[in-house]
């Protein structure tokens, strides 16, 4: 029933209706204790029949109303009315609504990207609190009388029943489910994971908002088809027409942003609203693009710049003319060798001074690093961090000479800079790993994971620039790529990352500004070899790399031309004196070239456990010790075999032994990549992951060496495969997400399941189950790889809990019955309970090496522990 004037809501005073729609009726009201008038939406009374819809109403208004954004519509107050319909009292705007703005058509595209802006900030507000907005929409957005855009209804538009998907945007918006197949959202503006009924996060609003921008610069939805189903097709499978056909003043860079935002794939999308936001004000600065339109100007200002714009290019092309003219190549060709260092533990990650005359390199004993510092033919190092243990790493010069760029964990994750002798240590970014410097030292490049270990890398990275002087950063790539390395003539980035399917490792490179609209990275190498550590010789001539294509890791380069990124040879070998090269870095003038010089050897230890206690009977014991790079290995359960595979070379095999480590043999031998063994638990099969069908899949193999079969199939990836303990079913996950798959009765092709995100941002990684089968254990990791806790998921009820992360964790964790947790730790591997507490250690790192993964059988009897033995130096090679 429409409250009349004069109505009385609590305190609130109705003055009029100023709309009404699917999720009920607005009034403008005045609120006498603070004289104004406020707006108050009145929801329907069936609110208040259904207990659940009324709590969620409460909490996503509670939500809502901490928020306090001038892009936001503020929430004041919750009540009820006389007949228990819920209402809430909310910010009153004069204005109009974006979607009646839009009914004259397009706007003028400065002012699309003033109305952007505003909501990308307000979406950044939001998302920081944990609040998704789910139903973005021009009626969700309102224009405020003097300009500013507001966003509507936070919280509040998930709140009706999942009544269906319709054309009309008025609605009402599914209620977010853990069951899959509830579609959510409004047709035209849900994302491809919404139409297919998977859960909404904040990513979904990025991809709402780019159909949004879409809509507003060209007038027409980016997602439109004849029906509900055309539409949905159109979302899944289709992009929007090019702006330009539509509207010349759209500039590819802006192009380019709206579509990093309509990615089908949420991980290819711009990471948060806050960097949507900084790209969008990037553009409002920068000359060209259609945030930053000229004004009118007279005839002669316009010759007079045309004057200019002539005489610079002039300039330009004399300048690139002598750049395509450079001296002639310098060929880095060592002549004498000089260990640097031989401390205890592993020096990795070396980096030259611009003269040459001091390694920078980070030190990591018993899992904790620093970084040092090491004149060329010195005897004593210098500690510059010696307050931080934790995930320190990729120490780089300034051109200057006078700072190092490094990356850290220590008082938040991110890039830190500071004085070649330890002094004034800063943090420039809240995120970033292997920073990389301009060539005139104002800007510090870096990918947001890194890139140290090439073999076990699954997620993505993207590339980004900082300002040195301000912190001020961009976004440079949004596909995987780590380890940049800029030219010597700032012309372009090079990188090595991972392909979107398989399990390649390649180097790539792109143009320095990023890549415009259309273009695409400039592969280096494609092939099977691993390939990584680029680093571009003194004249941009060559690039520099690791790789293992002739067997071990070692450097290569490759003839390129600087300024398009194409190869203009095959890659030649420029073999260092090691057994292996385990990262490199070059001097200003190409003269000096720090290594690291490798001799890892690898060992399996088993260490018994009492099943009753949890408490290890006696010492780890070596069963075998190789030079092959274990990753992951698993006890059988009768307690006769040992099955592992063999990491790092061209040709990663699984191998299987007898318990006391002899009879060693492949299970499998050929090029594929074969990874994280573990038995089944009737002992017949042994499951593993496996690139051999083109992805990364699921397959099984009998110990004899037959019955190879592949089980999955899946879409991106499935990785690190965790049998339930009946066999029927097999945990894995992609980078991003938990997958199940229910084997059917003949072992054969799984039928795959997506897990629903667990609560918060964290990334979920599949660890184990419980005894039962009915639960999964899952690890909640930062993008920065840390640990944040742990979360169990119930196979019966489809929900989620969350558990405490045991203290020091590092990795994943593993069930022990009946209610015990094994975790590593940087102490060692640990034994806690379920529901928190302190942990006891059943085996501690080693003084002279790390344990870097462990299985616990399914009995809880036999710790199957894989250490590495750590022996790393810094070489210094030295060329005429």
């Amino acid at each position: 029933m429409t409250l009349a004037a004069g109505t009385r809501l609590g305190p609130y005073e109705i003055l009029s209706q100023i709309g009404a729609g699917g999720m009920g009726e607005v009034y403008r009201a005045r609120d006498p204790r603070l004289n104004r008038d406020v707006a108050i939406k009145v929801l329907p009374a069936s609110f208040s029949e259904d207990p659940d819809r009324l709590r969620r109403f409460e909490h996503e208004a509670k939500a809502a109303g901490v928020l306090n954004h001038p892009n936001v519509t503020a929430v004041y107050d919750i009540g009820t009315d006389a007949e228990g319909a819920p209402y809430v009292v909310q910010e009153l705007l004069e204005g109009e609504t974006l979607r009646a703005a839009l009914a004259a058509g397009k706007l003028p595209p400065r002012r699309a990207v003033d109305y952007a802006i505003g909501i990308a900030r307000g979406l950044a507000a939001a998302h920081e609190k944990g609040i998704v907005h789910r139903d973005l929409k021009p009626e969700n957005l309102f224009v405020t009388a003097d300009g500013n855009v507001k966003i509507l209804d936070f919280g509040l538009a998930k709140l009706s029943e999942p009544t269906g998907v319709g054309t009309q945007t008025n609605l009402p918006t599914a209620t977010p489910g853990t069951e899959p197949g509830v579609v959510l959202g409004t047709l035209g503006y849900m994302s491809p994971e919404q139409v297919r009924g998977k859960g909404a996060d904040h990513r979904s609003d990025i991809f709402a908002f780019g159909a949004i921008l879409y809509e507003m610069l060209s007038g027409n939805r980016a997602f439109r088809g004849d029906s509900a189903a055309d539409t949905m097709s159109a979302i899944l499978k289709e992009d929007p027409p090019e702006l330009s056909v539509t509207n010349q003043s759209v500039s590819p860079a802006l192009e380019r942003v709206i579509r990093h935002c309509l990615e089908k794939t949420p991980e290819r999308r711009l990471h948060s609203a806050h960097d949507l936001a900084f790209e969008l004000e990037s553009l409002t600065q920068t000359s060209g693009t259609v945030a930053s339109l000229p004004a009118r100007r007279s005839p002669r200002l316009a010759r007079l710049a045309a004057v200019a714009a002539a005489v610079a290019a002039i300039v330009a092309a004399f300048l690139m003319g002598r750049r395509a003219s450079p001296a002639p190549a310098v060929g880095f060709a060592p002549r004498t060798y000089l260990q640097l260092t031989s401390l205890s533990g592993m020096e990795t990650s070396p980096a030259v001074s611009p003269d040459g005359q001091v390694v920078a390199f980070a030190k990591i004993t018993n899992r904790k690093t620093h970084i040092w510092t090491q004149r060329s033919g010195g005897q004593n190092p210098t500690d510059l961090t010696p307050d931080c243990d934790e995930g320190i790493g990729w120490p780089a010069f300034s051109p200057d000479g006078n700072l190092i760029a490094y990356s850290s964990r220590c008082g938040g994750s991110g890039v830190f800079l500071i004085g070649t002798t330890g002094e004034s240590a800063r943090r420039l970014t809240t995120l970033g790993d292997n920073p990389a410097w301009s060539p005139d030292g104002r800007e510090i490049v870096f990918s947001t994971e890194s890139g140290w270990a090439p073999y076990n890398r699954a997620t993505t990275s993207e590339l980004w620039a900082a300002d040195v002087a301000t912190g001020k950063t961009r976004k440079l790539f949004a596909g995987d790529a780590v380890q940049p390395a800029v030219s010597p003539h700032a012309l372009r980035i090079a990188y090595w990352g991972l392909p979107q399917t398989g399990s390649q490792r390649d180097v790539w490179t792109i143009p320095y500004g990023g890549l415009a609209s259309g273009q695409t990275p400039v592969a280096v190498t494609q092939d099977a070899a691993v390939d990584w550590n680029p680093a571009w010789s003194a004249d941009g001539r060559f690039l520099y790399f690791l790789s293992n294509r002739d067997g071990s890791m070692n450097l290569w380069r490759v003839p390129i031309d600087e300024k398009t990124g194409k190869t203009l040879g095959a890659p030649e070998p420029r073999t260092l004196p090691a057994r292996e090269v385990g990262g490199f870095g070059l001097s200003r003038d190409g003269r000096r070239l720090a290594y690291v010089a490798s001799e890892l050897t690898y060992s399996l230890e088993r260490l018994a456990i009492d099943p009753a206690s949890g408490e290890a009977r006696g010492q780890p014991v070596e069963v075998i010790q190789t030079s092959r790079a274990i990753a992951s290995a698993d006890t059988s359960p009768d307690g006769k075999l040992v099955v592992f595979d063999s990491q790092g070379s061209v040709q990663e095999d699984i191998f299987l032994a007898q318990a006391d480590g002899t009879k060693v043999r492949h299970l499998t031998d050929d090029a594929a990549r074969d990874r994280t063994p573990s038995f089944l638990p009737e002992g017949k099969r042994i499951v593993f992951q496996s690139d051999r069908g083109g992805n990364w899949d699921i397959w099984t193999i009998l110990p004899d060496g037959s019955g190879l079969t592949q089980v999955t199939r899946s879409s991106i990836a499935a990785l690190s495969p965790s049998s339930s303990p009946d066999g029927r079913r097999i945990a894995a996950n992609d980078g991003t997400d938990v997958l199940i798959f229910e084997l059917d009765d003949k072992g054969g092709l799984a039928t795959e399941r997506r897990l629903p995100r667990p609560p918060g941002t964290e990334l979920p990684t599949a660890a184990g189950w419980t005894p039962d089968g009915r639960k999964l254990l899952v690890t909640l990791s930062r993008i920065d790889g840390t640990v944040a806790g742990l979360a169990l998921f119930s196979l019966d009820s489809r929900s989620w809990e969350t558990l405490p992360a045991l203290p020091g964790m590092t990795s994943l964790a593993s069930f022990m019955p009946p209610d015990r947790l094994v975790a590593q730790t940087l102490e060692g591997i640990v034994l806690g309970k379920l529901s928190g507490g302190p942990a006891r250690l059943l085996a501690a790192h080693p003084p002279s090496g790390t344990y870097i993964n462990y299985l616990l059988n399914r009995t809880g009897t036999v710790l199957t522990l894989v250490r590495v033995h750590e022996n790393a130096d810094i070489w210094m090679a030295t060329s005429p």
